[in-house]
């Protein structure tokens, strides 16, 4: 099988959902060939978990020292700080990136691309910066660039966009992948739960 085949029969082996996320798709405008080429070949994807998870330093791998007896109470207070930083830290993150005042949107998404609409006109191969909030827990954040492979102009004056992610990096792909695995797993519960 020629490698451009086999990379578009490995595209397609992933899992695809349907669900509403908060996503936003911003233009990148790219003065030349040049650019563009450049922009395609780069890893150019981050994920990252938002929230504490609760993790415990012993559990985080990272050294603990042993408390005097009497610093519980304090350890706790600490702890429930620093769960309380991170909150508001990510809160502001996702409000700087415009995820928390987006409205969400239907998506059709797998580790290899997403489709969803936008109110602004795009055109085959433009790049589009795509910032994700994936609702799992703790949420998860994904920052890609994709490139459109197809438009649909919509009556509503809205564009069905069709957008495969550039070197998506192995971090942020896995998170995208676990999303999707865990996503059908409750639709494949929810199913059999109600019939």
């Amino acid at each position: 099988m020629p490698n451009d085949k086999r990379q578009e029969h490995e595209k397609r082996d992933y899992f695809r959902v349907d669900d509403v996320i908060a996503v936003v798709a911003n233009p990148v405008h790219l003065m030349n060939e040049k650019e563009r080429e450049a922009m395609k070949s780069a890893v150019s994807s981050k994920a990252f978990s938002l929230f504490d998870t609760g993790e415990s330093v012993e559990d985080s791998g990272t050294e603990s020292y042993s408390e005097p007896p009497d610093s519980g109470k304090l350890y706790d207070m600490m702890n429930e700080i620093r769960a309380k930083l991170d909150f508001l830290i990510n809160h502001l993150l996702l409000e700087k990136e415009g995820l928390v005042s987006t409205e969400k949107k239907h998506v059709n998404i797998s580790a290899s691309g997403i489709r969803f609409t936008v109110k602004h006109p795009v055109k085959e191969k433009d790049i589009l910066e795509i910032k994700l909030l994936l609702p799992t827990y703790p949420p998860v954040a994904v920052f890609a660039y994709g490139e459109v492979k197809r438009v649909r102009a919509l009556d509503d004056q809205t564009y069905d966009v069709a957008i495969e992610y550039l070197n998506m990096g192995e971090s942020a792909r896995n998170e995208i992948i676990q999303y999707t695995l865990n996503h059908q797993r409750e639709t494949i519960r929810k199913m059999k739960e109600s019939g």
